[in-house]
């Protein structure tokens, strides 16, 4: 009985093991998962940024100077 003992130990202590690596596992690929999601949201942003600062440009470009009246009688 005795040998039977240290199988069901040695069985434990190899359930435990592959669970810790399951979880490394799983919680690396849920960082890598975050990873990239946070890549793409500042991507996405730095798009925003530009498309903003176009927007102006074109604002600023098309805006009537100041100094001019058109006056059409």
């Amino acid at each position: 009985m005795p040998i039977a003992m240290e199988n069901v130990e040695d069985d434990k202590m190899i359930d435990s093991i592959s669970g810790v690596a399951n979880l490394a596992m799983v919680m690396h690929q849920q960082k890598t998962a975050q990873d990239v999601e946070i890549a793409v949201i500042n991507k996405v942003q730095d798009v925003q940024k530009q498309q903003g600062e176009a927007v102006l440009q074109l604002l600023d470009s098309a805006s009537v100077p100041a100094t001019t009246i058109d006056v059409r009688v």
